[in-house]
């Protein structure tokens, strides 16, 4: 029993519809990302924020306190693609802050905590 050159081509047809179906409802239940962001401490003590916008709407910025007290607010206006801002959080009190990015109803949220470090001094009689 020989399969026929018909039977072949039908059967590659079926599974080739099935394939980009498959792949079509896949990349239409993803919704595409409003923005990247880089957020990162470096060893000098500071902030940084980078964010890419992927679509003309505006995106904010906001650094708060654990207590929910606003530190810094800024919006990006839509005609800006990429925003870098270096934060100096050496002025801030020592606590628990998050940093927040958020656009076309995304978010993302990252914190950190700026705690002192104190050096202890001893006395010594020789």
């Amino acid at each position: 029993m020989k399969p026929s050159i018909k039977t072949i081509a039908m059967t590659m047809v079926i599974a080739a519809t099935f394939a980009f179906n498959s792949f079509a409802e896949d990349k239409e239940s993803k919704k595409a990302a409003a923005f990247g962001t880089g957020i990162f401490a470096s060893n000098s003590g500071k902030i940084h924020v980078n964010v890419d916008k992927y679509t003309d709407s505006r995106a904010v910025v906001l650094i708060t306190s654990k207590s929910g007290q606003v530190m810094y607010r800024e919006t990006i206006s839509h005609d800006t693609n990429k925003f870098r801002k270096t934060f100096n959080v050496n002025e801030l009190p020592a606590g628990t802050y998050s940093i927040e990015v958020s656009a076309n109803g995304q978010k993302t949220e990252k914190s950190f905590e700026v705690s002192e470090i104190r050096t202890e001094r001893q006395v010594s009689i020789k």
